[in-house]
């Protein structure tokens, strides 16, 4: 007897898993991306500042890595909003984005350790990026022809959040592209990244609630 000829799996359900999985991810990445913060063996009774100053580039891309990846959160969450349902190819969609926020920690601490090196400026670089695409895909799938969100939804407010979501992954290729000149400058970048997403996403969204 086939089981399955009795059982069908619902070609829709809740995104309520889906959320909750990556609520958990999220907080898991963000939290590991502490763990290249570690205490400098030191000298008994000497000052903790000079230790401290050898810390200071895995702390700067700490900090800027968890306001990234805090802003991918607040992004996904922000899509899901809209999705209103999920398929089996919407979990595997979601399931690479995590992907991408697993290896986050990684990748920070690559740049931490190695911030005046090409390589790991562009391995960086193509994981916040890609970052975005997954996410980006994620949107695209769940959008297309009103497929997971309500079909009243704006075609105007679906181009919107599209482009909302590549602007990190334009600011991460452009970093990239000026670690092969000047990798302060590409770094300087990163740094900024956070503040040059907020200022064109603030009109997106201004656009969005127009509509």
């Amino acid at each position: 007897m086939n089981i399955f000829s009795t059982h069908t799996i619902p070609e829709a359900a809740s995104t309520t898993r889906i959320e909750a999985l990556s609520d958990n991810i999220f907080a898991v990445a963000m939290t590991l991306l502490v763990l290249d913060l570690r205490i400098p063996a030191h000298a008994e009774g000497a000052s903790v500042w000079p230790y401290v100053a050898l810390l200071w580039h895995h702390m700067r891309t700490f900090a800027v890595s968890f306001f990234i990846v805090g802003l991918y959160w607040v992004l996904h969450h922000h899509v899901f909003i809209f999705v209103k349902r999920s398929d089996r190819t919407l979990l595997w969609l979601n399931l690479l984005f995590m992907l991408f926020v697993v290896v986050t920690p990684f990748s920070a601490g690559l740049l931490g350790a190695f911030d005046d090196s090409r390589t790991a400026i562009a391995v960086y670089g193509a994981n916040i990026s890609l970052l975005g695409v997954s996410l980006l895909a994620i949107w695209w799938y769940a959008t297309h022809d009103h497929r997971l969100i309500d079909a009243k939804l704006p075609r105007t407010l679906i181009r919107l959040e599209a482009v909302r979501m590549m602007i990190l992954p334009a600011i991460c290729a452009l970093a990239v592209a000026l670690s092969f000149a000047n990798t302060t400058a590409s770094i300087a970048i990163f740094v900024l990244a956070p503040f040059l997403y907020l200022w064109p996403a603030k009109r997106t969204i201004k656009a969005t609630r127009e509509l």
